[in-house]
């Protein structure tokens, strides 16, 4: 702190008090949204974990599915099969906001598919074919959920990170500050009344003297 820079004043004294309720509101403020993003964290990496469970779940299903398929149907066959889906899966973006954080929110269209809408002839293939297609549908949902979880965690842990460099500038740093200005203000004006205490008194004192009751 440059105490030649700070005037102990009583309007500053006023403003720096000000500043202090100013900053202990903040700081309480700032404590339960980092507080609340530490749940947020730890729900989502629960559900994360969950997720990238059944992600190698569905993608080894799917791997064993497709080397079934390959020996019934040859690649030529799977070729034909994937290449006859018309409708392409589309993913739109949207947003959510959670305390603050502006979290993205994916939302899929065209990735499960009934039998008429997967494009082959039902007739002339395996039911493999189908339980291949159904496998790969699944695994993709997984995947869309998994990258929408890992970009929410990636947003709320640099939303935390950012909260939390906050409340501990203000804790250690901006309030303490901030209480030693006032301290320092306080106790140069407790001096200053004193000296203009002592003055009075010995003005009081001369003008005595020199006008003597009689």
């Amino acid at each position: 702190m440059r105490t030649a820079d700070i005037k102990p004043t009583r309007s500053e004294l006023l403003a720096v008090k000000r500043r202090i309720r100013l900053s202990d509101r903040a700081h309480s403020l700032l404590k339960r949204k980092r507080d609340g993003l530490m749940l947020e964290l730890m729900r989502v990496i629960g559900e994360l974990k969950q997720v990238q469970h059944e992600l190698a779940a569905r993608y080894d299903a799917s791997q064993q599915l497709i080397a079934v398929a390959y020996m019934m149907e040859g690649a030529i066959g799977v070729a034909i099969a994937a290449e006859s889906i018309e409708q392409i899966p589309t993913i739109e973006r949207g947003l959510k906001h959670l305390l603050g954080v502006g979290v993205p929110v994916f939302h899929e269209q065209g990735v499960k598919k009934n039998l008429d809408e997967r494009g082959y002839c039902i007739l002339g293939t395996d039911s493999v074919i189908d339980d291949v297609a159904g496998a790969f549908e699944d695994l993709l949902d997984v995947v869309i959920r998994a990258a929408g979880l890992q970009t929410e965690l990636r947003l709320i842990l640099a939303e935390f990170v950012r909260t939390r460099r906050r409340v501990r500038a203000l804790e250690y740093r901006v309030i303490p500050d901030l209480i030693e200005e006032r301290n320092y203000i306080q106790l140069r004006r407790d001096e200053m009344d004193r000296e203009e205490a002592s003055r009075l008194f010995h003005i009081k004192k001369v003008k005595i003297g020199r006008n003597p009751v009689k």
